[in-house]
């Protein structure tokens, strides 16, 4: 195996010469899968940094509860006034203003705190009530 053969060596120059003509013909299909490649990393990208401003403008979780963006405060066509002179704004201030600091994260959103008594109420009958019964 030590002797040149030169029919084995027009076979590898042919083998070259078919690996690099099927090279050229990739080039083609290479091309567009790196444009797609590309376009699809620019498009992740673009999601991440809108979800990003998302984030840094929504307000953050402080405590359990989420923040609730509340409903728009609107009157139905049949409550409106004739006159809209005569329209009064609707809403609550104090709620607004309750609300507009949650959204800053300056307090943490939460449920309205239940109304629980200490102890039982006791139920006395009184005479005139008896009286009028009887």
């Amino acid at each position: 195996m030590g002797l040149w053969c030169p029919q084995a060596a027009a076979r590898a120059r042919a083998r070259r010469a078919l690996v690099q003509a099927q090279g050229l013909f990739q080039l083609r299909s290479l091309r567009r899968a790196l444009l797609l490649r590309d376009r699809e990393l620019r498009r992740r990208r673009r999601l991440r940094e809108q979800r990003r401003e998302r984030q840094e403008t929504a307000p953050r979780r402080l405590g359990r509860k989420r923040y609730e963006e509340p409903d728009p405060e609107v009157q139905l066509s049949e409550e409106l006034p004739e006159s809209l002179r005569s329209l009064r704004p609707e809403g609550n201030v104090l709620r607004d203003r309750f609300k507009s600091l949650q959204r800053r994260n300056l307090i943490e959103p939460r449920d309205r705190a239940k109304f629980r008594r200490r102890y039982r109420v006791k139920y006395v009958e009184k005479r005139s009530f008896r009286a009028v019964t009887l």
